[in-house]
C-alpha cells in the first residue's frame, strides 16, 4: 500500500488533540452534575429542578467523557471515532437553539451560562472543520464486513426510537411533560431532545456508516455509559418519580440499550483481540 494513503488512515494529531477540551468540559459537567445534582438549581447555568434532572443531564457529559478518553488516547484511526462528528454537530445545533428559544431561563450575569453559549455555538463548526479535513486526506475504504449486519439493523432500530423521542421532546415539550416518569420543564425537554438526538446519531452513523469492527467500540462504549448511568437515576431519585408505571417502560428501554450496546462493543473488541488489530 502506498505509505502516503497508509499515513492518511491514522487520525490527526489535530484531531486527537481537539478531544481534549471534550474531555475537560465533559469531566467537569458530568461531575458536578451527576454526583452533586442538587447544586444545580443555585450554581449552573439556569436553575434545574428536580436533581433528577441535572443528574440526566451529568449522564450524557460523563458518557461524552468515555468518548473523549478513548478517542484521545486509544483510537489511531480515523475512522475509529468519525461516527461522532455529526451527532456532536446535532448536539451542539439543537443546544444552542433551546438556549435562545429559552433565554429567559438563563442567567446571563454568570458567567459560566456565557461558556455554555459559547461551547454549543462552537461545536459544530469546530467539528465540521475537523470532518472536512480528515476525509480530505486520501484513503484506502475497506470492503464492509458482512458480519456487521446483525449490528445495523438493531442500531438502525434503536437510532431512530431515540431520535423519534428527540423530535417529541423538542417538539412538543408539553406533551413530552405529561408522558416523561418525572417532572420536566420546556427546557429540560429541548436540552433532553438534544441528548437523545446524539446518541440516536452515533447509533444511526454506525449502522450506516462502519465499514469494520474497531470502529465500534468507542461509540458503543459511549452509547452503553449513557444507558447505565441512566438506569441509575431511577434508583438513586425515587422521590423525583411520578406515580404511575411510565418509569417502567422508560426502564425498560435503557436496559435493551445498556445490554444491545455492550454486547456490540464487546464482541468488537473481541474480535479486534482475535485479529490483533487497535483502535
Amino acid at each position: 500500500m502506498d505509505e502516503r494513503i497508509s499515513y492518511a488512515g491514522q487520525m490527526s494529531k489535530l484531531t486527537s488533540r481537539a478531544q481534549w477540551i471534550l474531555l475537560v468540559l465533559a469531566a467537569a459537567n458530568g461531575g458536578f452534575l451527576y454526583f452533586v445534582p442538587t447544586l444545580a438549581e443555585r450554581d449552573y447555568a439556569w436553575a434545574i429542578k428536580p436533581p433528577i434532572n441535572a443528574a440526566f443531564m451529568g449522564a450524557g457529559y460523563l458518557a461524552g467523557l468515555v468518548a473523549a478518553v478513548l478517542g484521545s488516547y486509544y483510537a489511531r484511526r480515523w475512522r475509529s471515532v468519525r461516527v461522532l462528528l455529526w451527532p456532536f454537530v446535532l448536539l451542539g445545533v439543537v443546544m444552542s437553539v433551546a438556549t435562545f428559544l429559552h433565554h429567559e431561563r438563563f442567567r446571563w450575569s454568570y458567567s459560566l451560562t456565557w461558556l455554555w453559549t459559547i461551547v454549543y455555538l462552537g461545536i459544530p463548526p469546530v467539528a465540521l472543520f475537523l470532518w472536512r479535513r480528515e476525509e480530505q486526506k486520501p484513503r484506502s475504504l475497506a470492503d464492509q464486513d458482512s458480519g456487521l449486519a446483525p449490528m445495523r439493523m438493531a442500531a438502525s432500530l434503536l437510532g431512530s426510537a431515540l431520535i423519534t423521542l428527540s423530535a417529541l421532546l423538542f417538539f412538543a415539550p408539553t406533551i413530552a411533560q405529561s408522558v416523561w416518569p418525572w417532572q420536566i420543564t420546556p427546557l429540560i425537554a429541548r436540552v433532553f431532545a438534544a441528548w437523545h438526538l446524539l446518541m440516536g446519531g452515533i447509533l444511526l452513523f454506525s449502522a450506516l456508516g462502519a465499514r469494520r469492527v474497531h470502529e465500534l467500540p468507542i461509540p458503543f462504549f459511549t452509547v452503553f455509559t449513557w444507558s447505565l448511568l441512566l438506569c441509575m437515576l431511577p434508583l438513586l431519585y425515587a422521590s423525583n418519580l411520578k406515580p404511575g408505571g411510565t418509569a417502567v417502560g422508560w426502564i425498560g428501554f435503557q436496559l435493551t440499550l445498556l445490554v444491545f450496546c455492550g454486547s456490540v462493543a464487546v464482541r468488537a473488541l473481541r474480535a479486534m483481540r482475535a485479529a490483533g488489530q487497535g483502535l
